[in-house]
């Protein structure tokens, strides 16, 4: 079994605090082994520039004091960002690590300064408890031992600052990417939509020429007022809401009082920012092959609210269920559902989902997403 790629992706996460780790504690292990062995080697490159060291003897003693130094400093560390990602709140770790600049920064060094503080005076303790000597006492207040310290946690804190200036760099890049791949992904959800209401048209012209001419209009009104966001790289859920209202409008036009619908927003909540059109092909579904079937129709119904951070935008019918015309949206091989998904995925990682769940009577779809406002909120 070939283990580099977990080592590799437990090395590109070691400096970040995560609530949930996607790779095994063997694989943080290696990382803060492979952290000691550089650690000694440092520490013993600097003894001989200070030292001037090169008795064989010296060599081998100082090498295993050291390695026992960089050992305790590594685990330390380790230990420091453990009991830090069981303490704080997922939602400080999710927001302190996805800002920008140097707060992120100035966490990991203060972890990293506490932990070879910690571990030297570990080592100090074993080696005392070895020798039988309070080395601590005995060389904590010498100048050499203090030089040694300064110079070792100075290349620390220089290795984090180097790691996040990469990691900068290599997140603006992964942004470009996202980006890139979202307006695919956009660009295939623009004409299902579009051809989906089209058809709609054109099957009202062949039984209800006067109705089929309103139903154009509103349709003229509607696509005036949705082009510019289907190409948006945001929108927000108050013009998504917009949306959903005037497609609704359109169906009740062709479908009479066979579709009732309703929408419970907040305005608070409706300035939330989310990709566009994710919510609209849920809507579709929900008259199309939801209430569309059912010989009396139905209701669909349209609510959102933020909790404990989330946006949650549930979109609910009494149609036919999954059972009857809808399986569809539970297995998500449609077009429109596959790639809500994937453009949750690659916008939001495991941050959002989108849930397709039965009714007692109908389905309900439940899109999450972090809770972005338009605007900073009041302190």
């Amino acid at each position: 079994m070939d283990i580099r790629p977990t080592v590799k992706q437990a090395l590109r996460s070691f400096l970040i605090l995560k609530k949930r780790r996607e790779e095994p504690w063997w694989a943080r292990l290696l990382v803060a082994i492979g952290l000691a062995f550089a650690v000694t080697l440092v520490l013993m490159l600097v003894s001989v520039l200070l030292m001037a060291k090169a008795e064989l003897a010296w060599w081998t003693s100082s090498l295993t004091n050291n390695l026992l130094f960089g050992a305790c400093a590594a685990a330390s560390m380790l230990l420091l960002m453990r009991v830090g990602e069981w303490l704080l709140p997922a939602a400080w770790i999710d927001a302190l690590f996805a800002m920008q600049g140097w707060r992120p920064l100035a966490v990991m060094s203060a972890i990293l300064f506490a932990g070879a503080a910690l571990g030297v005076r570990a080592g100090y303790a074993v080696l005392g408890q070895v020798y039988a000597v309070n080395f601590w006492h005995k060389l904590a207040g010498a100048p050499m031992v203090q030089l040694k310290f300064a110079i070792f946690a100075a290349l620390i804190l220089a290795a984090n600052w180097v790691w996040w200036q990469f990691r900068a760099k290599e997140k603006a890049l992964a942004q470009q990417a996202a980006e890139s791949q979202l307006r695919m992904l956009q660009a295939q959800i623009e004409p299902h939509f579009l051809f989906n209401t089209l058809a709609n048209v054109q099957s009202l012209i062949a039984t209800d020429a006067a109705r089929a001419q309103l139903m154009l209009e509103s349709f003229t009104d509607y696509l005036r007022a949705s082009l510019g966001q289907m190409r948006a790289t945001d929108s927000s859920l108050g013009a998504e809401l917009e949306t959903a209202h005037n497609y609704l409008l359109l169906m009740q036009i062709r479908m009479g009082s066979r579709l009732a619908f309703s929408i419970d927003a907040s305005e608070a909540v409706r300035q939330a920012l989310m990709p566009p059109l994710l919510l609209q092909p849920l809507v579709e579904n929900a008259v199309q092959h939801g209430v569309g079937p059912r010989l009396e129709g139905g209701h669909v119904r349209i609510s959102a609210l933020v909790r404990h951070g989330v946006l949650e935008i549930v979109v609910d019918d009494d149609g036919v269920g999954l059972g009857l015309g809808q399986a569809r949206r539970s297995t998500g091989n449609g077009v429109a559902l596959i790639n809500i998904r994937a453009r949750l995925e690659t916008g939001f990682g495991e941050r959002a989902a989108l849930l397709i769940a039965p009714l007692a009577q109908g389905t309900r779809a439940t899109l999450s997403m972090p809770f972005r406002p338009a605007f900073p909120q009041p302190a």
